[in-house]
């Protein structure tokens, strides 16, 4: 054998060492062609050894994960978060989920399902079988010839002992062994003063409610501009003008309950009401005004146009006052019409747009009948939804090969924001949305903490925080989710300029930027059963009340 035939071996099974050029090459291959035939995404500098048995359903891989030779995953919908590791001959089959961190030692057995036997009547191997699922949290080291079996959450910061069988669910920072396994002890017995100075994420929210509150005014101001003709705000200084960034300056105000600052309540609601068209009943941007040769707003065909039903919308109902005049063009519009426009959007390959079209369409719907006493209800348009959504994903459309789930799940919030959440209706499928979305939800493409952005997050914590509402289904990984983001996010506010858009790009804070993390904030919080520690509560676009019951509305 050669030499670099020996080289070879030693990567396949110990990942971990420096890798030549060669080998790296090798991988963007492997994980082309792995891409190609199966539902799959890896992360920066990930390693597959082609000597490992992969036949997996659905798969994500995070930055610097590794599969090493003789490893077996099969049968699978595994995400692994980044740095974690699937040594020689450990085994991964069925639902199984990881944080970051995770390491798996040779020979261990994770088994996110089970085999049916409720009846003696029939052999075993022909009864159905279950899957649950397995949830591995942060840094975890799992040793050689462990046995994890289906439904287990092994919390994070855990250590699992050699051999050990896990039945049931382990707490964070802690060494568990034996069969069963039981607690051995906590890791943090002996760590009380390496971690004294570590807050509780309750008084970290507490302290930056606080702390939001006390700059409100300088950041708002920061984005208030006065000329001797008019003052305005913008979105970033600089920044082309928008209608929007008086919306958000109104609602991160609001969320204090106050106004924001060199404006009166009258003056912002003239202002807001001013964007209107009357005979259309839409808002097109005065600064970016639709193509006339385009515009068909019957059909509210301009993006902006639509979208500021509800920035502006909502932002009256904040100041206690509506707009003047009912959106004609949703009043308008016929069942057939309704459904010949449904059936047109691009629902295979743009879903986003197709919920944002919705989005516009229901909350004009909510609004004539909130303010203008409409008698036109949304039956016909939730019946549409009710008979084309699909019963495996829990959403609408369809996913794509360069975005996976990102369009559908970033639509099923746009959707459902305005109709079963603005109306109070239950969702269809909500153990089938959850199982969905927290796949998306471990796309590295996506949820790499250096790659987060405002829309994806709250495309995500939404829909599942309304899916709760509903069921108790995989609460707990729905709630460690939802923490271990709460955690990070509140690390990025800028002082007295709020958020970015993009989070790690923090010269770049906006108002929209602010407006929309500081409401992810609250729903992550609300997710883990703590927001009332935030001192604060979205108002608006992004508040979590069902304005208007549909039970409530006469036919």
């Amino acid at each position: 054998m050669d030499r670099n035939q020996a080289k070879h071996r030693e990567i396949d099974y110990m990942p971990w060492i420096t890798k030549a050029e060669i080998e790296i090459h090798e991988q963007e291959q492997i994980q082309q062609r792995l891409a190609e035939t199966y539902s799959c995404s890896f992360g920066k500098n990930c390693f597959v050894s082609p000597q490992a048995i992969f036949f997996p359903d659905a798969f994500q891989m995070g930055d610097r994960s590794y599969i090493a030779g003789g490893a077996i995953v099969r049968n699978t919908s595994l995400s692994m978060g980044a740095d974690c590791s699937i040594n020689s001959y450990a085994v991964v089959t069925g639902k199984v989920s990881m944080g970051d961190g995770v390491r798996i030692a040779s020979h261990a057995s994770i088994y996110g399902f089970n085999h049916g036997y409720e009846t003696t009547h029939q052999p075993i191997f022909k009864q159905p079988c279950t899957s649950k699922g397995i949830h591995i949290g942060d840094d975890v080291w799992i040793g050689a010839n462990v046995v994890i079996l289906d439904g287990v959450r092994i919390g994070s910061h855990s250590i699992i002992a050699a051999g050990a069988i896990v039945t049931k669910d382990v707490p964070d920072y802690s060494i568990v062994g034996g069969n069963p396994a039981k607690v051995i002890r906590s890791r943090l017995n002996n760590e009380a003063p390496l971690n004294s100075d570590k807050q509780p994420i309750e008084k970290k929210l507490q302290n930056f409610g606080n702390k939001v509150k006390e700059q409100l005014d300088p950041l708002l101001r920061h984005y208030l501009v006065s000329t001797p003709n008019e003052t305005f705000f913008q979105d970033r200084p600089g920044f082309k003008r928008t209608a929007r960034a008086y919306c958000d300056a109104v609602e991160i105000a609001a969320l204090f309950n106050v106004l924001p600052p060199g404006w009166t309540k009258e003056e912002l609601i003239v202002k807001l009401q001013s964007f209107q068209d009357s005979s259309t009943g839409l808002l097109p941007d005065p600064w970016s005004p639709p193509d006339a040769t385009l515009y068909e707003p019957h059909l509210l065909s301009d993006h902006l146009s639509r979208y500021h039903l509800l920035a502006v919308g909502y932002a009256l109902e904040v100041l206690g006052a509506s707009l003047l005049h009912p959106i004609h063009v949703v009043e308008n519009m016929s069942t057939e019409q309704l459904y010949t426009k449904l059936e047109s959007l691009p629902w295979d390959n743009n879903a986003w747009s197709c919920g944002d079209w919705i989005d516009s369409y229901a909350t004009g719907l909510y609004l004539n009948l909130k303010h203008f006493e409409s008698k036109k209800r949304p039956d016909d348009l939730f019946g549409w939804l009710q008979t084309h959504v699909s019963r495996t994903s829990g959403l609408w459309g369809l996913p794509t090969d360069a975005e996976t789930w990102l369009q559908p799940v970033n639509g099923f919030y746009r959707l459902t924001r305005a109709t079963y959440a603005q109306f109070d209706i239950p969702l269809p499928y909500p153990d089938k949305t959850i199982d969905t979305v927290l796949a998306h939800s471990r796309d590295q493409q996506f949820f790499r903490f250096d790659h987060l952005n405002a829309c994806n997050v709250l495309d995500v914590v939404h829909p599942l925080w309304l899916c709760l509402k509903q069921t108790d289904y995989r609460k707990e990984e729905i709630k460690e989710w939802a923490k271990r983001h709460l955690e990070k996010v509140l690390d990025f506010w800028v002082d007295e300029r709020g958020f970015s858009f993009q989070l790690v790009q923090q010269e770049s804070t906006g108002l929209q930027g602010t407006e929309m993390w500081l409401s992810i904030i609250f729903l992550l919080a609300d997710v883990c059963g703590i927001s009332q520690h935030v001192g604060y509560r979205p108002k608006g676009v992004h508040r979590i009340e069902a304005p208007l019951s549909l039970s409530s509305i006469q036919s």
